[in-house]
């Protein structure tokens, strides 16, 4: 009787000691699918990490110092200027066909495309950026008829095209210096002297090409034309070796030159993307400052 009483708590203990492992299997399972969550969860966080430096790097373009802001009056921002350095390769396609630069500021105003290309005449070495900025807006192409003669259209070619937007043009027409305000838009210009003819502007986007066609035959004198342009990026490079590439010895400068209907204002987000041929894009946003002074230069660190 003992002996069968003693086989029957015998029984008893190994029912309580597999109820203690199944529980401890069952914390045991739940750690390790705690673990295994958390081991799948940093992976996916790394690949992410990974995958972020890996496109970061595949840009071969970083800024190379501090973007400047330039104004024209109080909290009217009409330049930015972004240095540009190659990192990795030893250089950068920027051709204006195959680089697209865009821009968005705020929710109010969007650039496709702003590139216009390089501008080899202007050497930035020793130059102060007003200087530069001069010579980037206002153009002033070679002799276009060397000849006097009586026409009623004359072409020339953009030094920017084809995303340059002429506001102005100023030429020798009929022995005077004519000054001829473009709308593009309309596709007209008209002149400031009623001694000069108005007329209409078609433009090439894909030579470059203007032709100003006048109401009436005018004589053209030997003339030169020069023209201002807004709502672009040039880039122009310190040790320009003349081709349309930024080469890893090569700094470059992209100007940003905005008309006043587009200008910068206070606290106004502002996005640019740089997006060179077959290359990841360079992401570049900033929140313009606050007070900034008429004509002034504001750094962005």
């Amino acid at each position: 009787m003992g002996r069968k009483f003693w086989r029957n708590k015998r029984a008893i203990v190994g029912i309580e000691a597999a109820i203690v492992m199944i529980a401890f299997v069952v914390i045991a399972a739940a750690f390790a699918f705690m673990v295994v969550n958390m081991g799948l969860l940093s992976t996916q966080r790394s690949q992410e990490a990974i995958q972020g430096g890996l496109k970061e790097a595949s840009c071969p373009l970083l800024i190379d110092g501090s973007i400047l802001l330039k104004s024209v009056d109080p909290n009217d921002v009409r330049y930015v200027i972004i240095p540009l350095k190659v990192l990795g390769t030893k250089y950068v396609p920027m051709w204006k066909n195959e680089t697209v630069v865009s821009m968005k500021v705020g929710a109010h105003t969007a650039f496709a495309n702003m590139y216009a290309g390089v501008n080899h005449d202007v050497d930035p070495s020793g130059k102060a950026f007003d200087t530069i900025i001069d010579s980037v807006t206002n153009i002033e192409n070679e002799t276009v008829i060397d000849t006097q003669t009586t026409e009623t259209s004359f072409s020339f070619t953009l030094d920017y095209a084809p995303v340059a937007n002429i506001t102005d043009i100023y030429a020798v027409i009929g022995g005077q210096t004519a000054h001829y305000i473009v709308d593009l838009e309309e596709g007209v210009f008209n002149a400031t002297s009623s001694s000069c003819t108005n007329g209409t502007i078609t433009v090439d986007l894909t030579t470059g090409e203007v032709t100003l066609t006048f109401d009436a035959q005018v004589t053209i004198d030997n003339a030169t034309v020069c023209y201002t342009c807004e709502n672009l990026a040039v880039l122009i490079i310190e040790n320009d070796d003349a081709d349309d590439s930024l080469s890893f010895y090569e700094k470059g400068y992209l100007i940003i030159v905005l008309s006043e209907d587009n200008n910068l204002t206070a606290r106004d987000y502002v996005l640019i993307e740089i997006r060179p041929e077959k290359s990841a894009p360079l992401t570049i946003s900033f929140t313009v400052p606050e007070a900034i002074p008429a004509n002034s230069y504001v750094t962005l660190e």
